[in-house]
């Protein structure tokens, strides 16, 4: 009984490695397939836009009347062609000037920004820290320097991980003291920034409590999916992934008894995530993309939110023109150095650029990776020429000269970059200094190489 017994687990295992073999197989055939449509995936969606092309440039009218359809076609004709003319100059950040390792100690930092002066960087991590860095001092030779500036770093526990993080701008030649920091548990926590010698020297003393929510802040729903600031005054848009945007405006700041004064200027609700969003026109409107929407929405905050919408397919919003279904979502949207337009960041690995306050975009970018999966960040440089981002596939951040479309540079390990995905990327507005995190635990700055 005990022989026949073995013969029949033999017998059973010979089948199952014989089934585990053709399994395999399957899986390599499933594989190929796989990429194979992903390929002819990317090829349609190049016909696509082949086709919306034709579209614009030929005299089609819309069944609306005549009128109609030329107000169409002058909508979806790209003339661009005065647009990004002549290529970069040459002179981005590309030397990567200092390495601030472990920022988060074991955690993964999640986004950085700097101070309007630049003197400061900001943080936030996994470890549900807001730290801010004088990167500076880490300019001084040997490596003690860099794990110095690190270790002198300012933490403020924010008590969730941070997801987003901006400071205040400089309004009528004055800066706030602020900085915010978006969380995975839906608040916004505002924080001290000022380092004068009578500061608070512990982190946790620089959270700023308010009148709004029992003075515990802004708070949303649901996770805090992107932050920004005006640029003309001091309000604060932070959006979520419940569909919501708060507008506040932030008032005074005392930073003795830790308190600042909020004020609720606007709240929407939108049947989507708000991805990203921005403040144009010097402040005046508000611009956002909502998950699922073929369009971005302006809100005309001095005429009383009006809304209106710029098609991403190439025509006006509600007209029929084209279809009202896209095929990827924004997220990053940034307002370029002279507001003139706007670079937007796709789960489809394209970026492109759009004529502000218009349904036209001038220039589409590729050579990198990005789907639904990813977390695509992007930056202008400072004289607006050229543009940052990040690929999945690829521990870099890309430069494109946004004239010709094309990758100058990608500042990857070869060149001193970072060993991990780099998952936030962020620009000064007034010099040529760029701040980037990766999963490889670490901060950079990069500079011109001079």
């Amino acid at each position: 009984m005990d022989l026949l017994g073995d013969i029949g687990q033999a017998d059973q295992l010979t089948s199952t490695r014989t089934e585990n073999k053709v399994l395999q197989a399957k899986v390599k055939e499933l594989t190929v397939r796989v990429h194979e449509l992903k390929a002819e995936n990317e090829a349609l969606k190049a016909e696509v836009e082949l086709y919306r092309k034709d579209y614009a440039s030929s005299g089609f009218s819309s069944s609306v009347g005549d009128e109609a359809g030329a107000e169409s076609k002058e909508a979806l004709v790209d003339d661009g062609a005065d647009d990004f003319v002549t290529s970069g100059n040459g002179l981005y950040p590309s030397d990567p000037a200092v390495t601030l390792p472990h920022i988060h100690a074991t955690a993964n930092p999640l986004c950085c920004t700097l101070h309007p002066d630049d003197s400061l960087l900001a943080t936030g991590g996994a470890d549900s820290n807001l730290k801010l860095c004088r990167w500076g001092s880490a300019l001084a030779p040997g490596d003690a320097s860099s794990i110095k500036a690190v270790d002198e770093s300012i933490v403020i526990p924010c008590g969730a991980p941070i997801i987003c993080c901006a400071f205040a701008q400089v309004n009528r030649g004055r800066g706030l003291p602020v900085v915010a920091a978006g969380c995975m548990d839906g608040s916004v926590k505002l924080a001290y920034c000022g380092l004068e010698m009578d500061a608070p020297k512990e982190g946790r003393l620089r959270i700023l409590k308010s009148d709004l929510e029992n003075g515990n802040g802004i708070k949303h729903g649901k996770y805090v999916k992107t932050i920004c600031w005006s640029p003309s005054e001091p309000i604060l848009a932070s959006a979520s992934a419940d569909g919501t945007v708060q507008l506040t405006s932030v008032g005074s700041v005392d930073s003795e008894a830790a308190t600042v004064s909020l004020k609720v200027v606007q709240s929407m609700h939108f049947d989507g995530a708000v991805e990203s969003m921005c403040f144009v026109n010097n402040g005046n409107t508000f611009c956002c993309y909502v998950r699922g929407t073929s369009y971005l929405s302006y809100f005309d905050l001095k005429d009383g939110c009006k809304q209106s919408k710029m098609s991403l397919n190439g025509g006006v919003a509600g007209t029929g023109c084209f279809d009202e279904h896209v095929s990827f979502a924004i997220l990053s949207l940034l307002l370029s150095p002279n507001g003139e337009y706007l670079a937007a960041a796709t789960d489809s690995s394209r970026n492109f650029i759009m004529k502000t306050n218009t349904d036209r975009i001038v220039r589409n970018l590729y050579g990198h990776k990005n789907d639904g999966f990813s977390n695509p960040k992007i930056a202008w440089s400072s004289n607006g020429q050229y543009l940052y981002g990040n690929s999945q596939d690829e521990n870099c951040v890309c430069v494109w000269d946004i004239a010709s479309t094309s990758i100058v540079k990608r500042l990857d390990q070869s060149n001193g970059g970072h060993s991990g995905f780099v998952r936030d990327i962020y620009s000064s507005s007034s010099t040529d200094t760029v701040a980037s995190v990766s999963f490889d635990k670490a901060a950079k700055i990069w500079l011109r190489d001079m």
